[in-house]
């Protein structure tokens, strides 16, 4: 029964796979612009400060492109070898070039490179990516408390399109899960959920969590939570480029729920979710005609980006991935998810 739904995955035209995030991108689109004034939207486009809008989407997608392969560098070389960072630069830089089509098959893609550049074992390698993503998870909501807060203080808490008691359920979750993760790994206990989830604290997959010091729990949040902060206000000057004033404490409490959205992998380059995302939490603040501009400027703007950075890095990232150690034998070439992704 397991195997059920890969099976039924792999009869599906490759085609066909790839054209659903274009449907999708198309019907969402056609929902919010079937009846859209293009002449107001092109005197929006006109009007917005143009320059203001490239640099708040170049600026931060270069910073998070190298503070991304920094985080890596780091923690692949903290929990398994040293790690060169030069080549996964270029090769995290050509990916983005896949990543506009298929952000699965580029994070697949971009997981395969680590493993086999670095020989890592499949196990170890999911623990390091469990211990990022929960540094990340707790950076965030530590960020997020005091931007709440604020966000009540300034009365803005009833215009956010959220359900707060959700919201901050969520919030006391994550800092009650990582209080208890730090006194279970750096005081040797074991009780609450830790007790149900690690069964064995000497497994390859706890690895990062074993050794990790707690300078680098904190450096390893730190490291995830700045490119995201800098794409965040990025975002905000964005709005401001396309007289969309949304109250700074209400952006910053909302926007990463945004970001989540924009970012799915449903849709063709965040073609559609963009727009969705948008409309959605931040329509009372600009005009229709405003919204629609930047909700197709913002995807179109970090295409290009990313496409140019792509091509720039192209040419030694390939030069890298010829000379990857072949995979030992009797290794599989990827982990079951991947290997169901490519089925």
């Amino acid at each position: 029964m397991e195997n059920a739904a890969p099976k039924l995955l792999s009869r599906v035209p490759a085609w066909a796979k790839k054209a659903v995030p274009a449907l999708i991108s198309l019907l969402i689109l056609y929902y919010y612009f079937h009846d859209q004034d293009w002449t107001a939207l092109w005197a929006a486009t006109a009007h917005a400060r143009l320059w203001l809008a490239l640099l708040a989407i170049v600026v931060p997608q270069l910073i998070y492109w190298a503070l991304e392969v920094l985080l890596t560098e780091r923690t692949m070389t903290w929990f398994h070898a040293p790690f060169p960072w030069r080549p996964y630069f270029w090769v995290r830089g050509a990916i983005y070039i896949l990543q506009i089509l298929n952000p699965t098959l580029a994070g697949g893609g971009t997981l395969l490179y680590i493993q086999r550049r670095t020989l890592i074992p499949w196990r170890r390698f999911a623990g390091i990516l469990l211990f990022r993503f929960g540094m990340t998870m707790w950076a965030l909501t530590l960020f997020l408390i005091p931007a709440t807060l604020a966000m009540h203080y300034y009365g803005l808490a009833e215009r956010a399109r959220l359900n707060l008691w959700v919201w901050w359920g969520f919030l006391i979750f994550g800092v009650a899960w990582m209080v208890e993760a730090w006194v279970v790994w750096h005081h040797q206990k074991h009780f609450g959920l830790s007790k149900l989830v690690v069964r064995d604290r000497e497994s390859e997959f706890w690895t990062a969590f074993r050794l990790a010091t707690r300078g680098q729990w904190l450096a390893t949040g730190a490291l995830a939570l700045a490119p995201m902060l800098f794409v965040l206000f990025g975002f905000y000057l964005l709005a401001l480029a396309f007289e969309v004033r949304v109250p700074f404490w209400h952006f910053l409490v909302v926007a990463p729920l945004v970001m989540l959205i924009m970012d799915l992998p449903i849709a063709l380059a965040g073609f559609g979710t963009t727009t969705l995302a948008w409309m959605t939490f931040f329509g009372e603040f600009g005009s229709e005609e405003n919204l629609a501009a930047l909700s197709l400027f913002l995807p179109f703007a970090r295409s290009i980006c990313r496409g140019l950075i792509g091509l720039v890095s192209l040419r030694p990232a390939l030069t890298d991935l010829a000379a990857l150690p072949p995979a030992p034998a009797g290794e599989p070439a990827s982990p079951a998810f991947l290997e169901r992704e490519e089925a």
